[in-house]
């Protein structure tokens, strides 16, 4: 390649340059704008994950002895970090520690709100249909509860299965009536005071008279 062809070219790289180098800035400043961009994303999910997780620990490690306040508690991380992972597990430990709090009416609010919310590839989908049932049972719902059971009984999980056979069982079992109590026996009553038991004289009984023995019979 001659001199004269080198200068050319690098006068017209020249000219292209001083024509299109705004063209050039704008492509650099978008690639730059998305790479922060992402980045930015990235670290603000990070930074709502972690803060999400802190506030399920801090409420499942409260002081309170009030399980219907920690329940209380991992519902309102539920409803604050909606679409963060952790708002799945904290409804449905708001849902379970309400039911062994014997907060049966929100426990089964709950569970259903999780049925409801995570019924596409939700992680406690069988637990929660399970605690849905037996806060139903508890709460005197004995049909709606035996259906819940039943629909459980072919589970592919086990230990779900096994549970469900065996409340459904208990609740279709009728308890005999208890006999009724026996009317309380009345102890006559003392009389009260310095009275005194009259005394019931005891008569005079006269000894029999010694009964002679028999007589020797005659000896011939």
């Amino acid at each position: 390649m001659s001199e004269s062809n080198e200068t050319d070219i690098l006068m017209n790289g020249e000219q292209w340059f001083a024509k299109n180098w705004g063209m050039l800035l704008n492509i650099t400043l978008v690639i730059l704008v998305v790479v922060v961009g992402v980045n930015w994303v990235r670290s603000s999910k990070s930074a709502s994950s972690s803060a999400a997780e802190s506030a399920l620990i801090n409420a499942l490690s409260s002081d309170s002895t009030n399980q219907t306040k920690v329940a209380l508690l991992l519902h309102g991380v539920h409803t604050q970090y909606k679409g963060e992972p952790v708002a799945e597990r904290a409804l449905i430990l708001s849902a379970n520690t309400s039911l062994e709090a014997g907060d049966y009416q929100n426990a089964q609010t709950r569970f259903a709100a999780y049925l409801s919310e995570y019924a596409d590839g939700g992680n406690w989908i069988d637990e929660a249909r399970l605690g849905q049932a037996v806060s139903q049972e508890a709460q005197g719902k004995s049909g709606e509860a035996q259906t819940g059971y039943q629909s459980l009984t072919n589970n592919h999980n086990a230990v779900i299965k096994a549970r469900a056979v065996a409340l459904l069982e208990a609740a279709k079992t009728e308890l005999a009536p208890l006999p009724s109590r026996p009317e309380p026996v009345v102890e006559p009553q003392t009389p009260s005071g310095d009275a005194t038991v009259p005394t019931v004289s005891t008569p005079e009984v006269t000894p029999a008279a010694p009964v002679p023995p028999p007589a020797a019979p005659d000896q011939k």
